[in-house]
């Protein structure tokens, strides 16, 4: 199963809170605003996709933040069954 981890970085307010949680998911940039470990990160957004078992730890750091600006989904399989 795959999760994709998404950060609206425009609401983060750099209380660290995700990456005291979950820090395998979440690390801070110079700035103290958090990034998404290994993901792509610009000015407004930070996501990166993960296989892992310890999904449940970035739910309850997606739980905790103040600003609500984390979320975890589940990613949809983009294989394309054979006819």
């Amino acid at each position: 199963m795959k999760y994709k981890i998404e950060i609206e970085r425009e609401g983060c307010i750099s209380c660290g809170t995700c990456y005291s949680i979950d820090p395998t998911h979440f690390e801070p940039d110079d700035e103290g605003r958090s990034t998404v470990v290994g993901g792509e990160t610009d000015d407004n957004l930070s996501s990166g996709v993960f296989e892992d078992e310890e999904i449940e730890v970035a739910r309850e750091a997606e739980d905790s933040c103040p600003t609500s600006v984390i979320t975890v989904t589940e990613e949809k399989s983009s294989k394309v069954e054979p006819k």
